[in-house]
C-alpha cells in the first residue's frame, strides 16, 4: 500500500514538474528562504548583473540575488513587480567589505518598485541567519541641488565601480540642478538587514538618497533592522510619506548637504531586545555639512506628523546608549510641526549657531528622560514632559509591544492639543516622471497616527497589514 502511494506521488510530481514544490528540487539555485517574509514561492532564482544598461522588469515569480553591487545605468528603467523579492549576499571577508551588495540607481536611471498593502516588495538579506548590515540597501542618485559640488555617495568604493558608470550625485554645482528630478517610485517596499559597514564612518544605509528630486515618489517604505541609518538624505528635494524605521542601529532619519524635502507620516521605534546601538544614535540627525560651513541652501527638512520613539524607560535607554530624539547641528535648519518625540535621554538638542530665520518647531510633544530641550528656545505651542517612563503623558496605545500600536488613546495630548498646518508649502506636479503634486494633508492629530479604535487594528493605522515588526 505504501509503495502504491509513493508511486502515485512520484507520478503527480512528474506531471506537475512546473509546479513550485517539484521545481525546488529541479532548480539547484532555488532557495526556500524566499518564503520567509511572505513572498514566493518562486519558480527559480536569477543573479542580477553588475550593470543593468537597458530597461528590465523583475518578476514576482523569481527570486533575484544581488551578489555585489548592481548599478542601473543612466537612461535605464528597472521595474519590480508587486510581491517581488531581492536578496543581497553578505560579501564581507575578514575586515574587507568593499564589494558589499547593494542596488544603485544612478543619475538618469529610474527604479519603479510598486508593491501593494497586500503584496509588498521585499529587499532583504540572502543569509540563512540574516543580521543587520548583511548588505547595503538601496541607493538612489539624482540631479537635484546640493549645497556643495557634485560628489559620490559614502559606502561606494570607487575602485570597485565598473568603467563608464557615473556614481556622482547632484545637479552640476552648488545650488544647481533640477528640483523636480525623478528617480522613479518606491511604494510598499520593505528593506531588511541593510546598512553594510565598509569602514569606520563609511557605511551604506537602508534607503540612501543622494540629490534625489521631488519628481520621485517615496510612499509606504519600511527599513527593518538596518545597521546604520534607516533613511538618509544627502541634499535633494525628494518628498516622502508613510516611512517606518524599525530598530535602526544609528539614526532613523538623517539629513545632510542641503536637503530641502518634506516628510509627513513617519514613525521610528527602537527595541530593548537589540544589542547596544551605535555610538551616536538619534531619532533625527541633521547637519548642514560635515564641517558646519556656511553653505546654501541650508539643510532644512520640513516635517509634519512624525512619531519618533526610543525606549520605554530611562534605565533601559541609558544602558543601550541612546542620545537624542532630535539633534540639529553644524548650521542645520529645521521645520517641525505636529510631531511626537519620546523615549530618549534628550528630546531636542541643537548645537549653535541657530539659524533662527529658517526654523520652526511648533505644536509638537517632546518627552525626555533627562533634558527635554537644550541649545535652543522653542515656543509655547509645544508640550514638554520630563518623566522616567516614556509613555506616561503622551499615551500611545502600546508603542513598545512586540506588535506595537502607535495610535494615541482617548485623553492623549496627541488628540487634544492644537495642530498647525499653516505655512507648509506644497510641491507642484511635473518633472521627468510627471509626478503628481505633493502636499501636506490636514489631520486632527499630532504624530503619525490617528486615534486608537478598539474595533479594528487597521483603523487609523497605515502600517496595518504590510509592515514587519
Amino acid at each position: 500500500m505504501k509503495r502504491k502511494i509513493l508511486i502515485g506521488l512520484s507520478a503527480v510530481c512528474v506531471l506537475l514538474v512546473v509546479a513550485i514544490a517539484c521545481k525546488r528540487n529541479l532548480n539547484d539555485g532555488f532557495d526556500a528562504r524566499g518564503t520567509q517574509a511572505g513572498n514566493g514561492p518562486f519558480l527559480g532564482t536569477v543573479t542580477l548583473p553588475q550593470v543593468i544598461a537597458a530597461n528590465r522588469t523583475l518578476s514576482k515569480d523569481t527570486l533575484y540575488i544581488l551578489n555585489g553591487k548592481t548599478y542601473v545605468d543612466s537612461g535605464a528603467v528597472l521595474t519590480i513587480q508587486a510581491g517581488g523579492r531581492i536578496e543581497g549576499v553578505n560579501r564581507k571577508v575578514g575586515n574587507n567589505n568593499d564589494t558589499a551588495s547593494a542596488l544603485i540607481i544612478t543619475r538618469g536611471a529610474k527604479l519603479y518598485a510598486e508593491g501593494t498593502s497586500t503584496n509588498p516588495i521585499h529587499f532583504t538579506s540572502h543569509e540563512a541567519s540574516p543580521q543587520p548590515g548583511d548588505w547595503g540597501g538601496i541607493v538612489l542618485l539624482g540631479k537635484a541641488p546640493l549645497n556643495r559640488a557634485d560628489t559620490t555617495i559614502e559606502g561606494i568604493q570607487l575602485p570597485t565601480v565598473p568603467a563608464g558608470i557615473d556614481v556622482n550625485y547632484g545637479g552640476g554645482g552648488q545650488g544647481l540642478g533640477d528640483s523636480l528630478d525623478c528617480s522613479g517610485k518606491l511604494q510598499y517596499c520593505i528593506i531588511e538587514y541593510a546598512g553594510a559597514i565598509i569602514s569606520p564612518d563609511n557605511e551604506l544605509n537602508g534607503l540612501t538618497c543622494g540629490g534625489v528630486g521631488a519628481g520621485t515618489v517615496l510612499d509606504f517604505i519600511e527599513v527593518y533592522r538596518g545597521n546604520d541609518d534607516a533613511f538618509e538624505f544627502f541634499g535633494g528635494t525628494v518628498n516622502a510619506k508613510h516611512l517606518f524605521a524599525f530598530e535602526p542601529d544609528d539614526d532613523a532619519f538623517d539629513f545632510d548637504f542641503g536637503y530641502r524635502g518634506k516628510i509627513q507620516f513617519a514613525v521610528s521605534v527602537l527595541t530593548s531586545s537589540a544589542s547596544n546601538y551605535s555610538a551616536n544614535p538619534n531619532g533625527i540627525e541633521s547637519d548642514n555639512n560635515a564641517t558646519g560651513a556656511d553653505l546654501q541652501p541650508y539643510t532644512r527638512a520640513t516635517i509634519s506628523n512624525m512619531t519618533v520613539i526610543g525606549l520605554s524607560d530611562s534605565t533601559t535607554a541609558a544602558a543601550k546608549g541612546l542620545l537624542n530624539g532630535n539633534y540639529f547641528r553644524r548650521k542645520s535648519a529645521w521645520r517641525i510641526t505636529n510631531s511626537i518625540f519620546m523615549g530618549f535621554p534628550v528630546g531636542l538638542k541643537v548645537d549653535p549657531p541657530v539659524l533662527a530665520l529658517d526654523t520652526i518647531y511648533r505644536n509638537s510633544l517632546i518627552q525626555a528622560f533627562n533634558t527635554t530641550v537644550t541649545g535652543v528656545t522653542i515656543n509655547g505651542t509645544n508640550k514638554l514632559y520630563k518623566t522616567p517612563l516614556a509613555n506616561t503623558n503622551i499615551q500611545l496605545k502600546d508603542p513598545f509591544a512586540a506588535t506595537p500600536d502607535f495610535r494615541p488613546v482617548a485623553g492623549s495630548p496627541a488628540l487634544i492639543e492644537p495642530r498647525d498646518f499653516s505655512g507648509l508649502a506644497s510641491t507642484p506636479a511635473g518633472g521627468a516622471c510627471s509626478a503628481p503634486a505633493w502636499s501636506f494633508g490636514t489631520v486632527s492629530y499630532i504624530g503619525a497616527f490617528g486615534a486608537y479604535n478598539a474595533a479594528s487594528p487597521g483603523i487609523n493605522n497605515w502600517l496595518f497589514g504590510w509592515a514587519r515588526y
